[in-house]
């Protein structure tokens, strides 16, 4: 299903067919984006193993992230396909870690230091490149994309949508408690959507680690 798929679904459960519409095609459009958007903060978000790397170059610690990725699940040197250690920056300790200046091949990523940046551990002397596998955030919507997420969760993005569009400040569509019905729905829904998103990963031994 692409977005204008939905949003004419949108207009035909609340009944808003004809021109001049009561919320217009590009309001719909920016609401449909960011349903798809809040419907990954709210599970886990998309499955990505390919996409995001670090570029590790040596003498240098520090390495921002994307902002799509919403939490790291593991790492790879993509030209040995052997693990780099996830440790959290409470964790170091425990595993004989810490930052004295040594310097070595990457062994690990340290996360939870900054925001959206990781840490190489020891101070990298050799380059490489590490693969991360992520759980993310979809990219942006133009008109007539497709959606990112599974095809069985995106008419349930209506329920953000309609939360945002009874949400808006004008006496022809402000619906207070049509809002709060929607966005109770939504959140009901990702609830049961991340249980699902569970049981697939536990069923295939997947191990998530600790996100930054």
């Amino acid at each position: 299903m692409t977005n204008t798929e939905l949003l004419a679904i949108f207009r035909t459960e609340v009944s808003d067919l004809e021109a001049p519409y009561l919320w217009s095609d590009v309001l719909v459009y920016g609401y449909i984006d960011e349903a798809q958007k809040q419907f990954c903060r709210d599970t886990y978000g998309i499955e990505d193993a390919r996409t995001h790397k670090v570029t590790v170059v040596a003498a240098t610690e520090w390495y921002t992230l994307s902002p799509k990725v919403l939490k790291i699940r593991g790492a790879v040197d993509a030209a040995t396909g052997a693990g780099v250690s996830l440790v959290a920056v409470e964790n170091m300790a425990d595993n004989g870690m810490r930052f004295d200046g040594r310097t070595g091949p990457l062994s690990a990523l340290i996360t939870g230091l900054e925001k959206g940046k990781v840490r190489a551990w020891p101070v990298p002397n050799v380059a490489s490149t590490v693969q991360l596998h992520v759980f993310r955030l979809p990219g942006d919507m133009a008109t007539g994309d497709e959606f990112e997420i599974d095809d069985q969760h995106v008419r349930n993005l209506l329920y953000w949508v309609k939360y945002r569009a009874y949400s808006v400040q004008d006496s022809e569509t402000y619906d207070k408690q049509s809002a709060a019905r929607n966005k109770a729905d939504h959140e009901a829904y990702c609830a049961r959507a991340k249980d699902e998103q569970s049981r697939r990963m536990h069923t295939a031994g997947c191990v998530a680690y600790g996100g930054y």
